[in-house]
């Protein structure tokens, strides 16, 4: 924004209501304006993806906004949760488990759901890394779903380094209306890892 104070100076809880609002987008690329922020948030400002599928809000350009101790006055509250609309969709797909140990590129592995009828695809989104309005590290990656067998679905893995650094992802389940599941870590490595399902002498599910 040209300018964060919305006309306030450093008193941004009383800039105009046009000064906070959420910018969303949706599949097309349109852009839409979405909920007023309790602050408005400039160019220190972050936003992080929970892996419950909520954005957490934190940062601003003054210190003694961002960071005030106090807790009864008007500028405290510098975290805020955003609850995006894919999340009052209905029910949520379920992921109950995941691999405990690190996942090779271009490998099948297997998670497991007790909706499995619900499932449609599975993204892997990276950790965020931002700063500066910046997101260094914002990776959104669908998963190839190979096989499913009762309440267990086999994934491939990326194909290598280049489409994912080796490293530790957000793993969500989504239903056809892009309604998400609670997210489970799970962990990338360099180095061989299983065939693609089809081409093993037997299969992950045996």
């Amino acid at each position: 924004m040209s300018d964060r104070s919305g006309g306030n100076g450093d008193y941004n809880p009383k800039a105009d209501l046009k000064y906070r609002q959420i910018e969303t987008r949706n599949a097309l690329g349109e852009w839409r304006l979405g909920p007023v922020q309790r602050l408005p948030r400039g160019y220190h400002a972050n936003a992080v993806v929970l892996p419950d599928g909520r954005i957490m809000v934190t940062g601003d350009e003054l210190q003694q906004l961002a960071n005030d101790p106090k807790i009864d006055d008007d500028m405290n509250g510098s975290i805020e949760i955003f609850e995006p609309a894919y999340l009052h969709q209905g029910s949520r797909p379920k992921l109950d488990q995941v691999p405990g140990d690190p996942i090779g590129f271009d490998s099948p592995f297997k998670v497991s759901t007790s909706t499995p009828e619900q499932v449609k695809k599975a993204v892997l989104l990276a950790p965020t890394t931002a700063t500066h309005t910046v997101n260094t590290s914002q990776r959104h990656l669908e998963l190839r779903i190979v096989h499913r067998h009762g309440n267990q679905i086999a994934l491939q893995a990326p194909p290598s380094a280049n489409d994912a650094p080796p490293g530790h992802y957000m793993l969500f389940l989504l239903d056809e209306k892009g309604v998400p599941s609670t997210a489970k870590f799970v962990s990338l490595r360099r180095g061989p890892g299983r065939r693609p399902y089809g081409q093993r002498p037997c299969g992950i599910f045996g």
